[in-house]
């Protein structure tokens, strides 16, 4: 998969890096009541959602650690989440990275949010 120079995308602990494609070991995810859920925070509940009516959301190997979107249409989707403001999404194919943060010493972990 090659990583385009375009615009990334961050919201909390969810990077979107724009992708040329998305692999075909990729499964679809069912959206949640019309929602892509991203990502989910472990301490509040929050999640970071787009609309499901023009983004699809991959994952490669159903750990719930990241995965892929595709966004259709000619406008911008809005990411969304409770303890942020929107972004809007361009049309493209992401890949969607949960970041995690260094702590010395110690294994890296989730960024929570």
């Amino acid at each position: 998969m090659e990583v385009s120079t375009d615009r990334s995308f961050r919201q909390g602990d969810i990077l979107l890096l724009p992708c040329s494609d998305i692999p075909l070991n990729a499964v679809p995810e069912a959206p949640e009541d019309g929602l892509v859920v991203l990502a989910r925070g472990e301490t509040s509940g929050h999640r970071h959602v787009v609309g499901a009516d023009r983004v699809t959301f991959f994952r490669e190997d159903g750990s719930g650690g990241g995965g892929y979107i595709k966004v259709t249409g000619p406008d911008p989707v809005d990411l969304s989440h409770e303890e942020h403001s929107p972004l809007a999404i361009p049309p493209g194919n992401y890949r969607v990275v949960r970041q995690r943060e260094y702590q010395p010493r110690a294994q890296p972990r989730r960024v929570m949010d």
